[in-house]
Protein backbone atom coordinates (compact mmCIF):
# COMPACT_ATOMS: atom_id res chain seq x y z
CA UNK A 1 0.00 0.00 0.00
CA UNK A 2 1.47 3.38 -0.73
CA UNK A 3 0.13 5.10 2.30
CA UNK A 4 2.50 3.18 4.80
CA UNK A 5 4.24 6.20 5.95
CA UNK A 6 3.33 9.07 7.80
CA UNK A 7 4.09 12.68 7.06
CA UNK A 8 6.50 14.96 8.13
CA UNK A 9 7.46 18.70 6.77
CA UNK A 10 9.97 16.82 5.01
CA UNK A 11 7.95 14.57 2.75
CA UNK A 12 4.96 16.81 2.43
CA UNK A 13 4.97 18.44 -0.88
CA UNK A 14 2.53 21.08 -0.15
CA UNK A 15 4.37 21.93 3.16
CA UNK A 16 7.64 22.36 1.25
CA UNK A 17 5.61 24.60 -1.54
CA UNK A 18 3.97 26.71 0.95
CA UNK A 19 7.63 27.59 3.04
CA UNK A 20 9.51 28.34 -0.10
CA UNK A 21 6.90 31.16 -0.82
CA UNK A 22 7.05 32.85 2.40
CA UNK A 23 9.82 35.22 4.18
CA UNK A 24 10.97 33.61 7.39
CA UNK A 25 9.86 34.85 10.34
CA UNK A 26 10.42 34.01 14.26
CA UNK A 27 8.17 30.76 13.41
CA UNK A 28 9.92 29.81 10.51
CA UNK A 29 13.39 30.67 12.04
CA UNK A 30 12.79 27.96 14.72
CA UNK A 31 11.72 26.01 12.06
CA UNK A 32 14.18 26.11 10.06
CA UNK A 33 16.93 25.50 12.65
CA UNK A 34 15.04 22.69 13.94
CA UNK A 35 15.46 20.95 10.23
CA UNK A 36 18.91 21.82 10.23
CA UNK A 37 19.41 20.15 13.92
CA UNK A 38 16.83 17.03 12.77
CA UNK A 39 19.94 16.85 9.46
CA UNK A 40 22.38 17.33 11.79
CA UNK A 41 21.37 14.08 14.68
CA UNK A 42 20.35 16.96 17.24
CA UNK A 43 17.09 15.29 17.91
CA UNK A 44 16.95 17.28 21.03
CA UNK A 45 17.65 20.09 19.57
CA UNK A 46 14.91 19.46 17.34
CA UNK A 47 12.45 18.57 19.90
CA UNK A 48 12.84 21.64 21.66
CA UNK A 49 12.96 23.69 18.29
CA UNK A 50 9.91 22.59 16.95
CA UNK A 51 8.28 22.65 20.08
CA UNK A 52 8.64 26.81 20.60
CA UNK A 53 7.79 27.07 16.82
CA UNK A 54 4.89 24.77 17.32
CA UNK A 55 3.70 27.02 20.25
CA UNK A 56 3.79 30.10 18.49
CA UNK A 57 1.43 27.92 15.89
CA UNK A 58 3.55 26.93 13.39
CA UNK A 59 1.59 24.48 11.17
CA UNK A 60 4.81 22.08 9.88
CA UNK A 61 6.47 22.53 13.56
CA UNK A 62 3.10 20.82 14.76
CA UNK A 63 3.34 18.11 12.17
CA UNK A 64 6.78 17.57 12.83
CA UNK A 65 6.40 17.33 16.88
CA UNK A 66 3.07 14.85 16.13
CA UNK A 67 5.59 12.52 13.82
CA UNK A 68 8.50 12.78 16.81
CA UNK A 69 5.73 11.22 19.13
CA UNK A 70 3.89 9.27 16.81
CA UNK A 71 7.46 7.08 15.95
CA UNK A 72 9.33 7.77 19.06
CA UNK A 73 12.18 10.10 18.02
CA UNK A 74 13.71 11.50 20.64
CA UNK A 75 10.86 11.13 22.87
CA UNK A 76 9.11 7.90 24.16
CA UNK A 77 6.37 6.78 21.44
CA UNK A 78 3.14 8.57 22.63
CA UNK A 79 -0.21 8.00 20.61
CA UNK A 80 -2.13 10.44 22.32
CA UNK A 81 0.50 13.13 21.95
CA UNK A 82 0.76 12.52 18.61
CA UNK A 83 -2.78 12.78 17.72
CA UNK A 84 -2.76 16.09 20.10
CA UNK A 85 -0.36 17.53 17.65
CA UNK A 86 -1.47 16.30 14.37
CA UNK A 87 -5.08 17.94 15.31
CA UNK A 88 -3.64 21.29 15.93
CA UNK A 89 -1.48 20.86 12.48
CA UNK A 90 -5.09 20.08 10.57
CA UNK A 91 -7.12 22.42 12.14
CA UNK A 92 -4.65 24.43 9.95
CA UNK A 93 -4.92 23.28 7.19
CA UNK A 94 -2.84 20.34 6.78
CA UNK A 95 -3.81 17.50 5.26
CA UNK A 96 -0.21 15.26 5.96
CA UNK A 97 -1.59 15.65 9.59
CA UNK A 98 -5.18 14.27 8.68
CA UNK A 99 -3.61 11.17 6.82
CA UNK A 100 -1.27 10.84 9.84
CA UNK A 101 -4.29 10.51 12.03
CA UNK A 102 -6.00 8.31 10.13
CA UNK A 103 -2.76 6.27 10.14
CA UNK A 104 -2.54 6.10 13.75
CA UNK A 105 -5.98 4.73 13.84
CA UNK A 106 -5.50 2.25 11.24
CA UNK A 107 -2.83 0.82 13.06
CA UNK A 108 -5.31 0.82 16.67
CA UNK A 109 -7.63 -1.35 14.20
CA UNK A 110 -10.50 1.35 14.52
CA UNK A 111 -10.90 1.24 10.73
CA UNK A 112 -14.16 3.68 11.17
CA UNK A 113 -12.09 6.75 12.03
CA UNK A 114 -9.35 5.69 9.58
CA UNK A 115 -11.76 5.77 7.09
CA UNK A 116 -12.96 9.64 8.32
CA UNK A 117 -9.73 10.71 8.55
CA UNK A 118 -8.44 9.22 5.18
CA UNK A 119 -11.27 10.85 3.67
CA UNK A 120 -10.51 14.42 5.37
CA UNK A 121 -6.69 13.96 3.99
CA UNK A 122 -8.28 13.01 0.59
CA UNK A 123 -10.81 15.95 1.00
CA UNK A 124 -7.38 18.00 1.28
CA UNK A 125 -5.93 16.83 -1.72
CA UNK A 126 -3.17 14.09 0.06
CA UNK A 127 -2.21 12.22 -2.82
CA UNK A 128 -0.62 9.12 -0.91
CA UNK A 129 -4.04 8.69 0.81
CA UNK A 130 -6.22 9.28 -2.61
CA UNK A 131 -3.81 6.01 -3.71
CA UNK A 132 -5.26 4.35 -0.86
CA UNK A 133 -8.57 4.88 -1.24
CA UNK A 134 -8.70 4.10 -5.19
CA UNK A 135 -6.61 0.71 -3.90
CA UNK A 136 -9.26 -0.09 -0.94
CA UNK A 137 -12.08 0.24 -3.34
CA UNK A 138 -10.63 -1.99 -5.83
CA UNK A 139 -9.81 -4.18 -3.05
CA UNK A 140 -12.54 -4.09 -0.72
CA UNK A 141 -10.41 -3.79 1.58
CA UNK A 142 -12.50 -1.60 4.66
CA UNK A 143 -14.79 -0.37 1.72
CA UNK A 144 -17.24 -1.91 -0.38
CA UNK A 145 -15.52 -2.99 -3.60
CA UNK A 146 -16.57 -0.22 -6.41
CA UNK A 147 -14.30 -0.17 -9.30
CA UNK A 148 -15.82 3.12 -10.14
CA UNK A 149 -15.27 4.79 -7.58
CA UNK A 150 -11.53 3.43 -7.18
CA UNK A 151 -11.24 4.85 -11.49
CA UNK A 152 -12.91 8.22 -10.17
CA UNK A 153 -10.27 8.42 -7.51
CA UNK A 154 -6.84 8.13 -9.93
CA UNK A 155 -8.74 10.22 -12.03
CA UNK A 156 -8.36 12.71 -9.36
CA UNK A 157 -4.67 11.97 -9.33
CA UNK A 158 -4.10 12.24 -12.65
CA UNK A 159 -5.63 15.59 -12.58
CA UNK A 160 -4.68 17.38 -9.34
CA UNK A 161 -1.46 20.56 -9.76
CA UNK A 162 0.23 18.55 -6.56
CA UNK A 163 1.04 15.12 -8.86
CA UNK A 164 4.53 14.25 -9.57
CA UNK A 165 5.16 12.26 -13.12
CA UNK A 166 5.50 9.23 -11.20
CA UNK A 167 2.14 9.73 -9.64
CA UNK A 168 0.39 9.96 -12.59
CA UNK A 169 2.26 7.40 -13.91
CA UNK A 170 0.86 4.63 -11.32
CA UNK A 171 -2.44 5.89 -11.61
CA UNK A 172 -2.57 5.55 -15.40
CA UNK A 173 -1.38 2.14 -14.52
CA UNK A 174 -3.95 1.57 -11.75
CA UNK A 175 -6.42 2.86 -14.44
CA UNK A 176 -5.37 0.20 -16.96
CA UNK A 177 -5.33 -2.21 -14.35
CA UNK A 178 -8.95 -1.90 -13.65
CA UNK A 179 -10.15 -1.95 -17.24
CA UNK A 180 -7.91 -4.84 -17.77
CA UNK A 181 -9.48 -6.80 -14.86
CA UNK A 182 -13.22 -6.06 -15.99
CA UNK A 183 -12.58 -6.99 -19.39
CA UNK A 184 -11.66 -10.56 -17.64
CA UNK A 185 -14.20 -11.16 -15.61
CA UNK A 186 -16.97 -13.25 -17.49
CA UNK A 187 -20.18 -11.51 -19.04
CA UNK A 188 -22.95 -11.71 -17.01
CA UNK A 189 -25.98 -13.99 -18.15
CA UNK A 190 -29.14 -12.75 -18.23
CA UNK A 191 -31.38 -14.00 -15.42
CA UNK A 192 -34.25 -16.44 -17.21
CA UNK A 193 -37.69 -15.60 -15.83
CA UNK A 194 -38.73 -18.85 -14.00
CA UNK A 195 -42.03 -20.38 -15.06
CA UNK A 196 -45.12 -19.19 -12.89
CA UNK A 197 -46.00 -22.83 -10.82
CA UNK A 198 -48.16 -22.80 -7.97
CA UNK A 199 -47.46 -25.32 -5.22
CA UNK A 200 -50.20 -26.82 -3.38
CA UNK A 201 -49.36 -27.55 -0.31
Amino acid sequence: MKNDKCHNSRTDPLTLTLRSRRAPGEKERLFNEANAAWDDGDLRKAFALFTRAADLGDRASQLDLGYFFDNGLYVKPDKKKALDWYRKAYAQGDAGAANNIGTVYRDLGDVGRMLWWFRRAAALGDLDVLFDLAKRYRTGDALPRNAAKAKDIYNRILSSKRATEDDKAEATARLAGLSTARSRQPARRKRQALPNRTFKG
